[in-house]
């Protein structure tokens, strides 16, 4: 019994079956993940080494040589570049693409741990930091109000970037602009003259009068007691009255030789948001997660926010890299949708029937929706790639339901019954079908074979080939089972003899349009002639053209990506080496 006998005899089965996963599909629409570009995973991994007063000599020395020695043989390391700077040590490690990075990062911390002991006592430990684009702030929301900026900090810090970071799919909310308070020591130099202290005596005497420490356990009775000694500074008057040193049994306290109060730290940087002084909050995503959905996330933390704060205090978003996506994916939908709509126009004039059409244009959004539910499934993200493949997918979908109906109204024409149409129509076209859509599905294998060694482009690519191949797929399993369900029991097609055409106006259209199709048959049926009676130059000026072709290529322009209009600029400025900040930030 054929595929398609065995289909019609259970066409409910088949459209309950179709139905479920539509409906799946939209259902989970909202869960696509949504972003402009696919989901890169960056090869490069960085270490990162403090030790502090060396040299750039010491530090290569001691640190960065002892590091690379380790780091030299790990698994898939494909260029290992480092820098030595005072008091820091930095090895960059790249791997090739598609490398299973978390495995890299485990076998890079083991090695490392090999090693560790081996460097001075006065370095640090090693950090490893993943280099991705996760790392990069998605949203700077400004905090205004009137106040100075340092106390704008304080409220961006105590009671807003706690708030941000509850938000699901937010790894950090760091805060910039203002300065921080801390605890500040003025010394004068004449009475550390007279009393024969220098800064460092001054800095260790504090430093051991400002500890907290475990004193070990005490036993009474039945019970433990864990004992801790609370030597920390609670009040700026315990710093002051705090004994430096005793000299002829007289206690010098700090109040003897400086004071200390509470101030802020030095300036460093400096934030200007349109030429004043100001303070934001930058919002970075967790990896893995989604831009569009963790900025809608922050936007709601900012609302709870609003109702919270001091009246005179608001948040505004200066920059949020999620309107770019937004209006990218809007676009692209747009044009998807307007596609649709002009693919389903076309295949009315050309197949001048309302049924054919119809169960046309229920084949289209159901195999996309089937491919967003395949999408969803398999973690990709919906971006300018994936949906370039669904733009695509969408002329090429099409052609297999269109030869299935064709064929299905071919025997109605014939005075065939429906459902007999629908058998015969469909058995006789389904392995065309197939073979038609396995070649274009062939045409990738090879780019899947080599994806590694296409470096970036591959892991770019591989998104759109998911989505081009699941297209295709699915438009063969709605070709081969739904439509001729449908044409042949739910939707049954009509020929012009039983319902023939009276609207004048489609009479008007299907006759313009039938005139239109003769003339260039015979255009065409001319040129074929012509073309038959002089074959070598045929021959000759295809040839040319081929040549032609090939000789203009290297006057094409390559790009990894095209050209795109940004709405913002990035002015970065270097000052020679030792401008004080007063002069850097006059200069900005």
């Amino acid at each position: 019994m054929s595929l398609s006998r065995k289909t019609l005899e259970h066409p409910v089965l088949v459209l309950i079956v179709f139905a479920l996963l539509g409906f799946v599909g939209i259902f989970t629409l909202r869960k696509v993940s949504v972003g402009l570009f696919p989901d890169i995973e960056s090869p490069y991994v960085s270490v990162s080494t403090t030790y502090s007063k060396a040299g750039p000599e010491s530090v290569e020395e001691s640190v960065t040589k002892v590091l690379e020695s380790s780091l030299v043989s790990v698994s898939g390391l494909k260029n290992l570049y480092s820098s030595s700077s005072e008091g820091s040590s930095s090895i960059q490690l790249e791997f090739d693409y598609g490398t299973d990075i978390d495995q890299a990062v485990t076998d890079i911390r083991d090695k490392l741990d090999r090693v560790t002991r081996s460097l001075p006592d006065d370095a640090g430990s090693p950090t490893i930091f993943r280099m991705n684009a996760d790392s990069m702030p998605i949203m700077r929301i400004a905090v205004r109000g009137n106040r100075s900026v340092n106390d704008l900090k304080q409220i961006a810090e105590d009671n807003i970037a706690d708030i941000l970071e509850q938000a699901s799919g937010v790894a950090e909310a760091a805060v910039y602009g203002g300065r921080t308070k801390i605890v500040r020591v003025e010394l004068e130099q004449n009475r550390l003259a007279a009393y024969g202290f220098t800064v460092s005596q001054v800095s260790s005497a504090l430093s051991k009068q400002n500890l907290e420490l475990g004193g070990g356990k005490l036993n009474e009775g039945q019970k433990d007691y864990v004992i801790r000694t609370t030597g920390q500074f609670s009040s700026i008057d315990e710093i002051n009255n705090t004994v430096i040193s005793t000299i002829n049994g007289y206690d010098v306290r700090l109040k003897d030789i400086g004071r200390a109060y509470m101030g802020f730290e030095d300036p460093s940087r400096e934030v200007y948001i349109d030429g004043q002084n100001g303070v934001y909050v930058s919002i970075t995503k967790q990896s893995g997660s989604n831009t569009v959905t963790v900025a809608n996330e922050v936007y709601a933390k900012i609302a709870q926010l609003e109702e919270t704060l001091p009246a005179d205090i608001s948040l505004e978003i200066i920059r949020d890299d999620t309107d770019s996506i937004r209006e990218t994916i809007r676009t692209l939908v747009e044009s998807a949708a307007e596609g649709l709509v002009l693919a389903v126009l076309i295949l009315f004039i050309f197949l001048q029937n309302f049924k054919s059409t119809i169960i046309i244009s229920i084949s289209i959004p159901l195999s996309i929706v089937i491919t967003l539910l395949s999408m969803s499934f398999a973690g990709i993200t919906l971006n300018m790639m994936t949906l370039t493949g669904l733009i695509l997918g969408v002329g090429m979908i099409v052609d297999a339901s269109i030869v299935m109906i064709d064929n299905i109204y071919e025997y109605r024409s014939r005075g065939a019954r429906a459902r007999i149409a629908a058998v015969l129509g469909s058995q006789e076209m389904v392995m065309s079908v197939i073979s038609g859509n396995l070649t274009t599905i062939c045409v990738f294998v090879p780019f899947l074979l080599y994806i590694k060694e296409l470096g970036m482009m591959g892991q770019m690519f591989k998104g759109i080939i998911f989505t081009i191949v699941i297209a295709l797929l699915s438009s063969l399993l709605v070709a081969i089972f739904l439509v001729p369900v449908l044409a042949g029991v739910f939707l049954p097609l009509s020929n012009r003899t039983e319902k023939p055409v009276k609207n004048r106006i489609l009479l008007f259209i299907y006759g313009n349009f039938e005139k239109a199709i003769a003339a260039i048959t015979r255009a065409y049926r001319k040129l074929l002639k012509a073309a038959l009676a002089n074959r070598a130059v045929t021959i000759v000026v295809a040839c040319c053209l081929l040549v032609i072709a090939i000789a203009l290529i290297p006057t094409m322009q390559i790009n990894m990506m095209p050209n795109g209009n940004d709405d913002s600029v990035t002015l970065n400025i270097t000052m020679p080496i030792g401008t004080p900040f007063e002069k850097t930030s006059e200069v900005a």
